[in-house]
């Protein structure tokens, strides 16, 4: 099977092997264009004007960095792909996004629960899977 848009959450979590297995699922189920996605963490309010401006640049220049070898791994093969920085909690803005870009998949990358937080609320891909109707492959290690 085959998908026209696939959306692929990177995070600085799924650098490296994490993310080339993510990606590698991707290219091998993708018929059209693969949408990348880095979501930074939500600006304080309590910053406001040009500093509030410039901590945006520079999550937004973090953000491309994280994504960086993935794009370069897309170039290489030339398969079709747009990147997006987005501010947010990682969950919603995953959900989001792949509404907004009509994915057709989602696929992430998932080992286990992390810690206390995920035991209480569920992983970040325990909360997508539970908030979105888009299809969702979860690839373990």
């Amino acid at each position: 099977m085959s998908y026209s848009k696939i959306l692929l959450p990177v995070s600085g979590k799924t650098r490296g092997e994490r993310a080339n297995k993510a990606l590698q699922h991707a290219m091998q189920l993708c018929a059209g264009e693969i949408i990348l996605l880095h979501v930074t963490q939500p600006l304080s309010q309590m910053v406001g004007g040009e500093a509030h401006a410039q901590l945006k640049r520079e999550e937004n220049a973090q953000g491309q960095t994280c994504l960086g070898p993935v794009i370069q791994e897309l170039e290489k093969a030339k398969i079709p792909f747009h990147a997006r920085v987005e501010e947010g909690t990682p969950a919603e803005t995953i959900v989001r996004v792949a509404h907004e870009e009509n994915a057709d998949l989602i696929i992430m990358f998932t080992d286990g629960r992390d810690g206390l937080e995920d035991l209480l609320i569920g992983s970040i891909t325990e909360r997508v899977l539970r908030n979105t109707d888009t299809a969702l492959l979860v690839v373990r290690r």
